[in-house]
């Protein structure tokens, strides 16, 4: 634990909704929370982690440590008498045991939120440091999602991150799984809905705009990937009104459609649904998608047109060995040599295909 923030207590009680506690922002952009935490000394900071643990570790725009020592003790806690104790209790052993590991391959633990009624809990984990890393590449996953299977997506950030590092000159990579919102349950009937993707859009925008106010020195390269109806997540989040995603580069793995727009974005003809990239903020040339030939999901369009189609935009990147709806990230596959190459903006090696009709 760091000497300068001194240990965390128990205290994990949050404040009831729109309350502020003394001397913490009320709910202030990542902006205005970097600064208010800037301007803390640290005696001041030690302070109001001892006090408001629960509520730092969620504010975006502070330092990813400061965020690791709050979230780590309300998983602590939620760990010892939370509603699911082994799920927790898994995932705290497995973030306290890479703390013995290289840098490199240490959990921080960005945001953990226990469940609460009508919500399963959330999660945040980096691996690697992301606010000194020279690429950062965060993970939404999609239906099935959550503290207990979440083990899975950190060991596909984990090969990503593998991956990116056996190129040349790409510098240090950071991957970051964000499960900050609650993923639907069940393909039937929960991944039909939209709710879930406008739920978690603003809150995944916020994030991303919050490790850029925290990362030292030159920008990273950042990279946002939404697998299944995390895709979904993705790009309801790039499409809502203001500037969208805070990303250099999108890539949609096996989408079941990349969303909805919000009301005011949408033209006299233009529907709710994300049609074409054009819908979204994000610049078609840093747009990439990838569906396997035999990936039903990506064939459905339960959730838009499919950004592997035609008329979408963009790239369509190859996936080579990658089979079904999870192979993505398996090690080997001309998949994962493809997303390490736009994680580390090495655009030129990208292997590309002629988009599908439907």
């Amino acid at each position: 634990m760091s000497p300068i923030l001194g240990p965390v207590s128990s205290q994990l009680d949050l404040p009831p909704p729109n309350a502020c506690p003394a001397g913490l922002p009320p709910a202030g952009s990542a902006r205005e929370n970097a600064q208010w935490w800037s301007e803390l000394s640290a005696q001041e900071q030690a302070n109001h982690l001892a006090t408001h643990g629960a509520l730092i570790g969620g504010l975006d725009g502070l330092p990813a440590q400061v965020r690791h020592e709050a979230n780590l003790a309300v998983l602590r806690q939620d760990a010892a008498d939370g509603q699911d104790r082994q799920a927790s209790q898994a995932l705290l052993e497995r973030v306290e045991a890479s703390q013995a590991g290289a840098a490199g391959d240490r959990l921080v633990l960005l945001g953990f939120e226990p469940a609460a009624a009508g919500s399963d809990a959330r999660a945040i984990v980096a691996i690697s440091d992301p606010d000194t890393a020279d690429n950062v590449a965060i993970l939404v996953p999609g239906t099935g999602a959550d503290v207990a299977s979440i083990g899975g997506s950190i060991d596909r950030m984990a090969d990503l991150q593998a991956q990116a590092q056996t190129i040349p000159g790409s510098g240090q990579t950071a991957t970051i799984v964000w499960l900050g919102y609650d993923a639907p349950n069940d393909i039937f009937p929960d991944a039909v809905r939209d709710s879930y993707a406008r739920d978690g859009a603003e809150a995944l925008r916020d994030f991303t705009v919050g490790l850029r106010e925290a990362h030292q020195g030159p920008d990273a390269q950042v990279t946002m990937i939404g697998h299944s109806y995390g895709s979904t997540v993705v790009g309801t989040a790039d499409a809502l009104a203001g500037s969208g995603l805070a990303v250099d580069d999108i890539i949609a793995m096996g989408s079941p459609g990349m969303g909805y727009e919000s009301p005011e974005r949408q033209g006299w003809f233009d529907g709710p649904l994300v049609d074409n990239v054009g819908d979204m903020h994000i610049d078609a040339g840093h747009f990439w998608a990838g569906a396997a030939r035999d990936d039903v999901v990506s064939y459905t369009e339960a959730h838009g047109n499919s950004p592997v189609d035609w008329s979408f935009g963009g790239q369509r990147i190859t996936t080579e060995g990658a089979n079904g709806h999870s192979d993505y990230w398996k090690p080997g596959t001309e998949s994962l040599r493809n997303q390490a190459y736009i994680v580390t903006g090495n655009y030129d090696q990208v292997d590309t295909l002629g988009r599908r009709f439907g």
